[in-house]
């Protein structure tokens, strides 16, 4: 990945890694944000394999919108997907048995 880009982030699938310049190690399902510019230099630990997901690229031409799990470009969008929540237009999580309300307390 380019050092130059803006945005850059380091997503620990499995395992646990180290990264030159952050402090502490950082273990699975851990996201970290990288310094624009900076060398990235990663340390395993020795016979421990890790599983990483590179993310990264420009910034996005317009701000986007984050309520919860929900991110769209358009607020409109986010209003629909909460309504699409509490009217549960969405797919089950696997493994849930019951509906997760939306951070305001609504099902």
């Amino acid at each position: 990945m380019k050092p130059e880009h803006r945005e850059r982030a380091i997503h620990i699938v499995a395992g646990e890694v180290g990264i030159a310049g952050q402090l502490g190690t950082f273990h699975e399902a851990e996201l970290v944000a990288l310094a624009p510019g900076a060398e990235i230099v990663l340390q395993a630990p020795a016979f421990h394999a890790a599983r990483l997901m590179l993310i990264g690229g420009e910034p996005l031409a317009e701000p986007r919108h984050i309520y919860w799990n929900f991110v769209s470009s358009s607020a409109e969008r986010i209003e629909q997907a909460k309504a699409d929540w509490r009217e549960r237009r969405f797919p089950g999580v696997p493994g849930e048995h019951e509906l997760m309300p939306l951070p305001d307390g609504s099902v």
